[in-house]
């Protein structure tokens, strides 16, 4: 009896570990980048034709055992079409793999698609939330601007190309203000932030992240992605720091157009810039497009005010709060990694990719001495 109990404690481990693998995936690739999917899939497949090759008997035993162990929470009609499956000659073997995943793949193909849409969204709820604090201090500053005519006369003009160039250069000029030449550094994590930052993962499984660093497999240091990823990384981090730069330019342009509307009619207006041009009037109130234009040039300003005017100390933690879920993405990825690497020596099972899946994983290492594994990466 004890050989049968070490078997099904091992048959156990190995479908906790896919499982558990799976579930940090998915956070990482909501939180962070989608690129490393292909890979993950792959190493499913790869970990499955391991623990066929480990398994004795015939083959439609050792499927069979598999699917048991993958399928446990499954239907028995769920079971025995998959079995059947398994034993059609025609098709393919990499097609059987698949059906074998099938409690992880389908999660990935069901799930995925809308999480990577509410992590977004959450995202730029943040980024709204932390990376904005100080924009009121930034329509107190402006606001003279706002009522002088002067600023009517030359920023209330509307839509000229002149006031594409103007809002355009404000916004390109403060993201080259905050973005670094070792932009890393903005998002590479100390040891003391790793607990802070894993704190505010919230409505999801952390069971199988804690027992992945219960045995070994620590989120930091992280390491810096090279080729493609590398690519994809720095977009990602110029797409967020240019977010929060235009949500800055928006939310004072809203405010300075709500006083606007309330303060400023037609004929003020008219006095103001000069002339005026009526888009919708509402009950007691209009919007005008040189209205629109003064404040969304004024906006485009307070985004520049706000970056040029900070502190280094202020700067980074204007930074930190816009990248707050893409390093904890990082975190959770690095995790997965290692419990990649680890694979073999948690359940026995020695994953095998081909060299071109090996190459899009390897990355520069920063402080480790020994070679990385091919299959840690940053997305």
């Amino acid at each position: 009896m004890t050989p049968v109990a070490s078997d099904r404690e091992q048959m156990r481990s190995r479908r906790d570990f896919l499982f558990g693998l799976n579930n940090t995936a998915m956070y990482a690739a909501t939180g962070g980048s989608p690129l490393f999917l292909p890979s993950h899939i792959s190493f499913l497949m790869a970990y499955v034709d391991g623990w066929l090759r480990s398994q004795s008997g015939p083959d439609d035993e050792k499927e069979k055992a598999v699917m048991e162990a993958l399928f446990r929470h499954s239907p028995k009609s769920a079971k025995r079409l998959i079995l059947r499956l398994l034993k059609a000659t025609w098709l393919p073997q990499k097609a059987k793999r698949l059906l074998l995943l099938a409690p992880l793949l389908i999660p990935l193909a069901v799930t995925l698609p809308w999480q990577f849409i509410w992590s977004s969204a959450k995202s730029a709820w943040d980024i709204l939330g932390k990376g904005i604090r100080s924009v009121p201090p930034l329509v107190t500053a402006v606001v003279v601007v706002f009522v002088t005519s002067d600023a009517w006369r030359i920023l209330g003009t509307g839509f000229t190309p002149r006031f594409f160039l103007l809002v355009c250069a404000f916004l390109l000029t403060s993201l080259l203000f905050l973005v670094r030449g070792d932009w890393w550094a903005d998002v590479d994590v100390a040891e003391d932030e790793v607990e802070p930052l894993l704190e505010g993962i919230k409505k999801w499984d952390m069971d199988s992240f804690d027992d992945f660093r219960g045995r070994g497999a620590e989120p930091v240091p992280l390491q810096r992605p090279r080729g493609l990823l590398k690519v994809y990384a720095y977009l990602t981090y110029l797409a967020l720091i240019a977010f929060a730069l235009i949500a800055t330019a928006l939310f004072v342009s809203i405010i300075l157009i709500i006083v606007g509307m309330i303060l400023i009619n037609a004929n003020e207006a008219k006095n103001l810039a000069g002339s005026v041009d009526i888009y919708h009037p509402f009950p007691g109130i209009m919007v005008t497009k040189q209205l629109l234009s003064l404040s969304l040039s004024l906006g485009a300003f307070a985004a520049f005010f706000l970056v040029a005017a900070q502190h280094s100390g202020d700067r980074d933690e204007f930074i930190k709060n816009i990248l707050v879920r893409y390093r904890r993405a990082l975190l959770v990825y690095t995790t997965y990694c290692r419990a990649r690497e680890s694979s073999r020596k948690w359940t026995g099972i020695s994953v095998e990719l081909n060299p071109r899946e090996q190459g899009a994983l390897e990355l520069d290492h920063q402080e480790e001495d020994v070679a990385i594994p091919a299959t840690r990466a940053i997305a």
